[in-house]
């Protein structure tokens, strides 16, 4: 009867690796817990000690899973408030080139005035791989308002 409690133990261990979701580390346990007390109760009660086990842990489990949800949240993205620099645009779609950490990527502008070549902007927030931009005003010390005609235009 203890091999029974073992072997959930032990599927519900490797499941719970693949979920992620700490239901099954419960349930687990309250198998474990249980063939831990077989050794010492008989197994005709082993049933209902394995659900009060599972009453117990099983919303321990949630609790638990609730708490690390609400602090991965809090997470923030490091590549938000980061500089970049316009290359080009815009182009039909109303998207911008920048150059962030080294590389090209497509963005448009959410907060700000329409950047020419040469602007800093602002990272703002991110759908996949477009950077979404707050653009940064213009100095008044800056001689021409508007932006030079692209080549890409």
């Amino acid at each position: 009867m203890l091999y029974i409690y073992v072997i959930i133990a032990f599927v519900a261990g490797i499941s719970e690796l693949f979920t992620g979701t700490f239901y099954l580390a419960a349930v687990a346990l309250a198998a474990l817990f249980t063939a831990i007390t077989g050794l010492v109760l008989p197994g005709a009660v082993l049933h209902w000690v394995f659900l009060g086990f599972c009453l117990v842990l099983l919303p321990a489990g949630m609790w638990l899973r609730h708490r690390l949800s609400g602090k991965a949240q809090g997470l923030t993205d490091f590549d938000l408030g980061q500089g970049v620099d316009v290359i080009r645009g815009p182009d039909q779609n109303e998207h911008y080139t920048v150059r962030y950490r080294g590389s090209e990527w497509m963005a448009v502008v959410d907060d700000g005035p329409a950047p020419c070549a040469g602007d800093r902007a602002v990272i703002v927030g991110k759908t996949d791989n477009l950077l979404h931009l707050g653009v940064l005003p213009r100095q008044p010390s800056d001689k021409e308002s508007l932006c030079p005609p692209s080549s890409s235009s």
